[in-house]
């Protein structure tokens, strides 16, 4: 398939995008939009056609576009790296496909019909005109054959890899796209921290927030000294320190300010520092009670984050114990939501 054949593809995912860009929506509202959208176009398409490399890069290029910036172009420097995104969240990402890796999985699916000898007439076609009786694994493409058939052999070696004298490795020995993509993501590590950001109790936009605070990438002052976007990284709301991510969230006289009131809605003693990474060592009889106080952790992350912003813009900073009471009638929101009561 030509680029210029995926026009149309790059279109759909562009006037979606425009669509939605006269919508406030959050960093959460637009992650799943691209997720349930934009990445499940391309999905689609490539269940049907092998997509070109550049296509596929342009789509990821839209895809992070919206997601930091809510539109279709962005001018500014991504917080994270978007293979970093493109992992799935308990691999500290935020489980949107990496569609060249995915593309490259529905290839596999010709690399596993021809391993296998599927009963298929392309599979006969294939080995009567381009492969003639040569080593599946071993064959190399001519120049005169099709784009489509070099593409794949292009490819093969990535999931060739996974088969062992014709099985796949799996339990099964099938080869499916779905487990081709995770092996061909590679070995990851579950980070320990996924039921804090990513607790059933947390309102959507504050596990967003918490996500980057986690990873160090909230554009606090001391990144955009460094980027020389400003002349200092002055504290805006204390005036007294550098700010970075742990004075913002813990050092800053209003940032603890916040975590007493917080604790004293709660009834518990938290760590003085790095409550987002120690938080999760609290202990608690109760698992439901564990994961509303996380909840309200991650929920005081954003909203000092949000005050923060509110003070660089419009000079004011509100009491720590206003914070403190909308955490809690966000919490209470979503344990409605979900048909539970919090008093």
């Amino acid at each position: 398939m030509a680029v210029g054949d995926c026009t149309r593809l790059v279109e759909k995912v562009v006037v979606r995008i425009r669509s939605w860009g006269t919508r406030q929506l959050s960093y959460a509202g637009r992650l799943v939009l691209v997720r349930a959208v934009l990445s499940q176009l391309h999905c689609f398409w490539s269940r049907i056609f092998i997509i070109p490399v550049t296509v596929i890069d342009r789509i990821e290029r839209i895809c992070r576009n919206y997601l930091w910036e809510g539109l279709d172009q962005y001018h500014k420097a991504p917080p994270m790296a978007w293979d970093n995104v493109c992992k799935d969240k308990k691999h500290r990402g935020l489980g949107i496909i990496n569609c060249r890796q995915w593309n490259v999985a529905m290839i596999g699916k010709y690399v596993w019909w021809l391993v296998s000898k599927a009963d298929h007439l392309w599979i006969k076609w294939v080995n009567h005109i381009y492969i003639k009786g040569q080593d599946w694994l071993t064959y190399h493409p001519t120049i005169s054959s099709s784009w489509t058939w070099r593409k794949i052999c292009q490819v093969k070696d990535q999931p060739s890899a996974g088969f062992n004298n014709g099985v796949w490795q799996s339990d099964q020995g099938i080869y499916t796209v779905s487990i081709g993509y995770q092996w061909l993501l590679g070995v990851q590590h579950k980070v320990p921290w996924v039921p804090l950001i990513w607790n059933h109790y947390n309102v959507p936009k504050h596990s967003i927030i918490g996500w980057l605070a986690i990873h160090k990438r909230l554009m606090t002052k001391d990144r955009l000294l460094r980027f020389g976007v400003l002349s200092d990284a002055i504290c805006d709301m204390c005036l007294d320190h550098q700010e970075d991510h742990q004075h913002l969230l813990y050092g800053c006289a209003f940032s603890a300010q916040c975590w007493l009131s917080l604790q004293e809605w709660l009834g518990i003693k938290l760590p003085q520092n790095g409550i987002l990474e120690r938080g999760l060592k609290w202990r608690c009889r109760s698992l439901m009670r564990k994961q509303l106080v996380l909840s309200a952790i991650v929920g005081l992350v954003y909203h000092v984050w949000y005050a923060r912003n509110i003070c660089r813009l419009e000079q004011r900073l509100p009491r720590p114990s206003v914070i403190v009471a909308i955490v809690k009638k966000d919490i209470q929101a979503r344990c409605n939501s979900m048909q539970l009561g919090v008093k």
